[in-house]
């Protein structure tokens, strides 16, 4: 599916358009990030060539947004299926095509449900250590496996849905 298209519109009802909103603030979130990071190392470039005075703590938010933005950005990915895929077992094996589908989603949610649950852990044991420039928690960075891992469910639920749909009609 590429990436113009808007696949929640097919999910329809209340489920539909709460997958949509979330599927949408994702892309602004993703947009926006992007945005902030070239802003930054734009501007570090330029206060450390021209001005001579470093943004110092600059290297650690873009950092920061480069983790946040990763993690965001594969969730995008899977709710467009966009991720690397064993393309040439599932041209071959097309009589288990269906089989190797509900695989992709067993996959998607165990690796979500790994990333829920280790990220919490991670999240709890950096809690206490600062960045040293920025003056909050580097757990702030790690926030985002345990996000990532509930928006990677909710993405690849909206493509279940998906599915659903398209075969209904």
């Amino acid at each position: 599916m590429n990436a113009g298209a808007e696949p929640s519109a097919a999910i329809g009802g209340a489920l539909g358009r709460t997958l949509g909103a979330v599927e949408a603030a994702l892309r602004a979130a993703v947009g926006i990030l992007v945005v902030m990071i070239v802003i930054l190392v734009g501007a570090q470039v330029v206060f450390r060539y021209v001005f001579k005075t470093p943004i110092v703590w600059s290297e650690e938010f873009t950092t920061l947004c480069y983790q946040w933005v990763s993690f965001l950005g594969a969730a995008l990915a899977v709710r467009y299926r966009a991720h690397f895929g064993v393309d040439f077992v599932a041209r071959h094996l097309e009589r288990w095509s269906t089989w190797l589908i509900w695989v992709g989603h067993l996959v998607v949610t165990l690796i979500a449900l790994f990333m829920i649950i280790y990220g919490i852990r991670i999240v709890e044991s950096s809690w206490a250590q600062m960045y040293p420039t920025l003056g909050f928690s580097v757990g702030t960075g790690y926030m985002i496996l345990p996000i990532a891992g509930v928006l990677f469910i909710l993405m690849d639920l909206a493509v279940m849905l998906d599915r659903r749909a398209g075969a209904a009609k």
